[in-house]
């Protein structure tokens, strides 16, 4: 079965109230702008509950996008992992079968866009055991963020629901347009490919 663009998981739906509990905290704190060309405006942003620091607002990652973080930097979680409000999150990440590298929760400001783009910078990315696969679970959002895929010329728009899990295939460019008046949030988890999550993301749903 050829590997799809976007992919929404054959996992529970996380529908709980509780998500606003962590949504409120993080957006009371300051996000780290996400430092590419893609923001010269800054209203990209994110905090990591899993990095190469236990400081939060630490979101870098070795070798990516000529950081100067440490290339000897250690994976570990962050204390707003650890944090009473982030049960909620916490819960959605027990559901992925995979160990996970970055964990973060990424902000869009509203009214702004993220350029067309792919995610090469990032050379670990892929589908292979131990690169990366990026799923996105929106935490906060509405049908009027637009989160765009291409294929050659072809253009596709796709709104990604609240408390679901996607796979997207970040090295196809995509964009997202947020035309809501709020913020948009996402969970992104970085996980390190195997069998069972490849599985999931293969599997047939028609069957």
């Amino acid at each position: 079965m050829t590997r799809p663009i976007l992919k929404k998981l054959d996992l529970p739906r996380y529908q709980r109230n509780d998500l606003d509990e962590a949504v409120n905290y993080v957006e009371s704190l300051n996000l780290s702008v996400v430092k590419t060309k893609y923001n010269k405006k800054g209203n990209w942003e994110a905090i990591s509950l899993r990095g190469y620091s236990n400081d939060p607002t630490n979101i870098l990652k070795p070798g990516v996008l000529k950081t100067e973080e440490k290339t000897d930097a250690v994976l570990q979680d962050t204390s707003l992992r650890e944090r009473p409000e982030m049960v909620s999150i916490n819960e959605i990440l027990i559901h992925i079968p995979a160990e996970f590298e970055r964990v973060r929760i990424m902000r869009l400001r509203a009214g702004t866009k993220i350029s067309k783009h792919t995610d090469k910078v990032d050379k670990t990315i892929g589908f292979d055991d131990g690169q990366i696969v990026r799923l996105h679970i929106p935490i906060k959002t509405d049908p009027k963020v637009i989160f765009s895929l291409y294929e050659g010329n072809d253009k596709q728009d796709h709104f990604l629901e609240k408390g679901s899990y996607y796979y997207t295939d970040v090295t196809k460019p995509h964009e997202v347009h947020n035309t809501w008046d709020q913020d948009r949030l996402h969970l992104v988890v970085d996980c390190y490919s195997n069998q069972k999550l490849r599985e999931l993301i293969l599997r047939d749903e028609s069957r």
